[in-house]
């Protein structure tokens, strides 16, 4: 039994309009895969660097500078102060370098 051409060419892009439905959807899949996979990636980075220092690797621990509690490397390498704490040490040390870097005298006009 012959088809008639009309329905072929309907039960084709039946076919194609399933294909592209398809593809598009495994395209999605696949994307949000490779986005859980990158975010695990760069939370388990987040965790390996968390409080390490960043010239040897160690881990960096707390300690308290004239009342204020800071991150530093057990190796020397430096300290670490959030915006907060880098303040409240600049209040209190008004006289020293910091102090003055923050908190300048206003000229006289």
């Amino acid at each position: 039994m012959e088809q008639d051409p009309f329905t072929k060419k309907l039960k084709e892009r039946e076919r194609a309009d399933e294909d592209i439905f398809f593809a598009k959807r495994d395209r999605e899949l696949i994307e949000k895969v490779r986005d859980a996979d990158d975010e695990a990636r760069r939370r388990y980075l987040r965790e390996l660097a968390h409080m390490r220092c960043p010239e040897c690797g160690a881990r960096l621990v707390r300690g308290e500078h004239y009342g204020v509690t800071i991150e530093e490397c057990a190796a020397g390498h430096g300290m670490w102060l959030t915006e907060a704490e880098l303040h409240a040490l600049a209040e209190r040390e008004r006289n020293s370098w910091i102090g003055r870097y923050f908190y300048r005298l206003k000229p006289v006009v």
